[in-house]
């Protein structure tokens, strides 16, 4: 799961215009997060969930508006691409390394 410059740009550039404070940006996350778990709630038919009618790309769809929102916010709090992807690293290690230890 690779960026590629292109739209690692077109991404900052959509952050960089977004007219909401990171406060609601924020807010914005808590909303898309609530649709990614009712798409697939309804995509594997639970109770009270199946008459939506979607399916698994929808919930990769919600997916991805969460991933964007979460960019947007670092972003807004000025993380360079390469202070992210030191954090990814880092914070990558730290899941696998836990993930031995619970073995």
């Amino acid at each position: 799961m690779v960026f590629d410059q292109q739209l690692q740009e077109q991404i900052i550039r959509a952050a960089q215009s977004e007219p909401k404070t990171v406060q609601q940006q924020f807010l914005k996350l808590m909303e898309e997060s609530g649709e990614a778990a009712q798409a697939y709630l309804a995509s594997i038919k639970a109770s009270g969930n199946g008459y939506k009618q979607l399916d698994i790309n929808d919930t990769k769809e919600e997916l991805a508006d969460t991933l964007l929102v979460v960019l947007a916010i670092l972003v807004k709090l000025d993380c360079q691409p390469s202070e992210l992807k030191e954090l990814l690293q880092k914070k990558t290690q730290k899941w696998l390394d836990h993930q031995t230890k619970s073995k």
